[in-house]
């Protein structure tokens, strides 16, 4: 064991409307037992609208009982996947983002206010976005790495990291040498592999990493094979714009987060949980904030939160455990250095 002891990382997907699902499932964790997310997890990694979850919590903008019931509700998520008259009358004729991104901007201004990222210094924090001009990945942290250098405010962050392709425009940087940043979905939705990384690189040893990982859903296996097979024989002839149709940008997401996952539970095994489960189609929708879809969202997540409790609240014990063991081991060793 290292001098840093365990380190507890709480990591969300994207998945835009969705990110319901997580508010709500870790505002249950939280209004129903002994648990405190912000004090309880070390770390907190996100992607796109699980970025804005982490950065929520990081910053500590306020309850996730607020996260949950006005951040995630439909007249707040309408109103961040919103355009102008003019857009929603021209929709995908005019071959722009579905979305003009200002609603979205709005809202995160409200809740990150002028906080800038090293402004953290209690938690450890990291959020994603990919810059498509260099394809690279950027890696938001804070008081870590190039990306913390010049210090960019959280609401530039949160904004440039959910800039979904197709629905919102790419968010330029603050930065001296300005970037052009997207959602960082498109290089993994699932940034628990990466945030394992950088818990490495801060020193800790693999065996201290603990880690919840939270998803947003993956449609229900309801296909017959005769709808399979119609659906795959047509998939055959489609072009950018019938993948677009089809959801080009979820099937990449979905893929992303499986490999990540995978890698998680390779490198940790019993240190690590994986919070997931299955959504009809219709759920799957990355911007429907209709009333119903949102309230449907959130039944899901408090069944998830069923499924995964006492998994979750073993893991939780082990942490708990193994930081006890460290501290002892800290005390053992300070008493027989005095000695």
């Amino acid at each position: 064991m290292s001098a840093k002891g365990p380190i507890f990382i709480l990591s969300i997907d994207g998945g835009g409307a969705r990110g319901a699902i997580p508010a709500t499932l870790l505002h249950h964790l939280e209004n129903h037992h002994d648990i405190t997310i912000r004090d309880d997890f070390d770390f907190f990694a996100g992607v796109s609208t699980g970025g804005l979850v982490a950065a929520y919590i990081a910053k500590n903008a306020g309850s996730l009982e607020a996260l949950a019931n006005e951040s995630y509700s439909a007249r707040v998520l309408s109103d961040i996947f919103d355009k102008s008259i003019w857009d929603k009358m021209l929709d995908r004729m005019q071959n722009q983002p579905k979305y003009d991104g200002k609603g979205k901007r709005a809202y995160i201004d409200s809740i990150m206010g002028d906080m800038h990222i090293n402004e953290i210094v209690d938690k450890h924090l990291l959020i994603l976005a990919y810059d498509f001009m260099n394809r690279e990945l950027v890696t938001f942290k804070n008081n870590r790495g190039h990306d913390a250098t010049y210090n960019p405010s959280l609401a530039e962050v949160c904004d440039a990291a959910s800039a979904a392709p197709t629905l919102y425009p790419p968010v330029a940087t603050a930065a001296p040498k300005r970037r052009w940043l997207v959602d960082g979905a498109l290089a993994t939705n699932d940034p628990s592999h990466c945030a394992i990384s950088e818990a490495l690189a801060m020193g800790y040893k693999l065996g201290e990493v603990w880690m919840v990982s939270i998803a947003t859903g993956s449609p229900v296996h309801d296909l017959s094979q005769e709808d399979r097979d119609r659906i795959g024989a047509a998939s055959q002839e489609w072009g950018i714009f019938g993948w677009l149709r089809n959801g080009l940008f979820d099937h990449m997401m979905t893929a992303s987060s499986t490999v990540s996952a995978h890698h998680c539970q390779e490198l940790l095994g019993e240190r690590y949980l994986r919070i997931r489960g299955e959504l009809p189609r219709k759920l799957m929708q990355l911007d429907n904030t209709s009333e119903a879809r949102i309230e449907d969202l959130k039944s899901y997540a408090f069944a998830w939160y069923e499924e995964h409790l006492e998994d979750f609240q073993e893991l939780l014990k082990g942490v708990r455990e193994a930081r006890d063991a460290h501290a002892r081991s800290q005390s053992t060793a300070g008493s027989s250095a005095q000695a």
